[in-house]
């Protein structure tokens, strides 16, 4: 018996040292969906990413403003690169990328419910100077990892707020 809990303690300490950590579910009351998730155009990745966001976590959307409950307007502010680190030869040995959303919260009538709020991922990269081509597609691939942590942190953003608003968004009062 007592080995089992051992085992079981030291698998536990195994997957917490890993980094492994649950995701979670996004819980929005049913009265407050369908979510409709709009923005400007150079935004459309993200936007996309967040309604797959809401829809993995079983949250209704709709394409149609007019069908939403709640509108999330999702606005990329900045995505940047900037040098960290230069090796021998004054090459980028090391970059990080930056990707800044702006999240804001309106009921159907178009009245500020929450927001705006800034969120923003980060990520340090290590770089081969010898590989201009695998820069360029690991930082394309490291950009779609941040694009889908911002997701999951705004529809965690929507989850919060939603719980502070009352069943009918319309009747709700701007903070």
């Amino acid at each position: 018996m007592r080995i089992n809990a051992l085992v079981l303690i030291a698998a536990t300490l195994l997957l917490s040292a890993c980094g492994f950590a649950l995701r979670g579910s996004t819980g929005i009351a049913s009265t407050l969906q369908p979510i409709y998730v709009g923005g400007s155009r150079d935004s459309q990745e993200l936007q996309q990413a967040l309604r797959r966001q809401l829809q993995i976590n079983q949250v209704g959307t709709t394409r149609k403003r007019g069908q939403a409950q709640l509108i999330a307007e999702v606005q990329l502010l900045r995505y940047d690169k900037r040098s960290i680190a230069l090796d021998r030869e004054a090459r980028d040995a090391e970059y990080a990328l930056f990707e800044r959303a702006r999240l804001s919260l309106f009921s159907p009538q178009g009245q500020l419910l929450k927001g705006p709020v800034v969120l923003e991922q980060r990520r340090l990269v290590v770089n081969d100077a010898n590989n201009p081509v695998g820069e360029e597609t690991e930082s394309s691939i490291v950009r779609a990892e941040m694009r889908e942590q911002l997701s999951i942190r705004l529809a965690q953003q929507l989850e919060y707020w939603s719980r502070q608003l009352p069943a009918d968004p319309a009747n709700a009062i701007a903070p």
